[in-house]
């Protein structure tokens, strides 16, 4: 059993290496996984435990107002349009650390599957 300060364990990443990727298939993956967090951070939100303090309330402003913008972004045809989709979420890497408790930590998990996708692109 693990304290609520240690982050879950994640599976291996078993993604294809990025240069194999086209920039419509980065683009996919980064979306995916930005779908994930939003989902996770709204769960956090709907959860009787949420606490409406300013820290919070400007974690899930900065989270869901990064992944509204990438969903107003087309869809990129080169390497440098999808390198701009990843710099539009990577606030959301920093909102995020494994020290939180609770419901926050299945959002740092999610957010380091974001982070983990982004370091992927060139």
């Amino acid at each position: 059993m693990r304290d609520a300060d240690t982050p879950p364990q994640e599976p291996t990443d078993d993604r294809p290496h990025s240069v194999a990727l086209t920039p419509q298939q980065r683009a996919d993956l980064i979306r995916t996984a930005a779908a994930e967090v939003r989902e996770r951070v709204q769960e956090w939100r709907n959860n009787p435990a949420w606490r409406n303090t300013p820290a919070n309330s400007h974690r899930y402003a900065t989270t869901l107002g990064a992944i509204d913008d990438l969903g107003r972004l087309a869809n990129p045809d080169t390497e440098e349009a999808a390198a701009t989709l990843a710099d539009v979420v990577r606030p959301v890497i920093m909102e995020w650390r494994p020290s939180r408790p609770g419901p926050e930590q299945a959002i740092y998990a999610a957010v380091e599957r974001l982070r983990r996708t982004i370091d992927a692109s060139p």
